[in-house]
């Protein structure tokens, strides 16, 4: 009587569960996702002269910064076969407020850019390419779900944020995108 419905709904929760496969590591409905970047052209803005697909101002920036890492986590979570209901994703990006000039030429103020990330910090005065400073950020992205996984499958759902953030959105990352529950 009682045994069918708990059958079934065991049937459809324990897949769900393993979607990701069995897991290692404690589980958590709350990791927090930490990486270092460069961004791309989009998230940054410019008051003065936005260039080449920057924003045109900070709340702009921080909105499609904001859209990129939401819609990255809820498509990352979805192709583990999990529901996307009750996910919030909270990120730390900030937006950079920079002046976009070619790398051939490149003098402070300015920043420049390499295949849609701004990647290089300007000096002040001319030097090659490869002198460039780095223009590096560490930042991270919580996620809150209605579910716990294990660290291992948030894992898992951190190198699809990766990719998705690279090949969508633009972003440059040094090093993968590292899980703490």
């Amino acid at each position: 009587s009682t045994a069918v419905p708990m059958l079934l709904c065991a049937l459809v929760v324990l897949p769900l569960a393993l979607a990701c496969g069995p897991g290692e590591g404690a589980p958590t409905a709350k990791p927090t996702m930490k990486f270092s970047y460069s961004p791309p052209v989009g998230w940054t803005y410019s008051k003065a002269a936005a260039a080449g697909g920057q924003s045109l101002s900070r709340d702009m920036a921080q909105n499609r910064i904001n859209m990129d890492i939401e819609f990255a986590v809820l498509k990352a979570v979805e192709s583990y076969g999990y529901s996307t209901s009750g996910v919030q994703v909270k990120n730390a990006v900030a937006p950079e407020e920079v002046e976009i000039g070619p790398i051939s030429t490149c003098e402070t103020p300015k920043y420049a850019v390499e295949d849609g990330a701004v990647t290089k910090k300007c000096g002040a005065v001319m030097v090659s390419k490869n002198a460039l400073t780095l223009n590096s950020h560490a930042s991270s992205i919580t996620v809150t779900s209605p579910i716990a996984l294990y660290e291992s499958n948030w894992e898992n759902i951190g190198i699809k944020v990766y990719s998705y953030l690279t090949s969508n959105a633009g972003v440059k990352f040094y090093g993968l995108i590292t899980v703490r529950a």
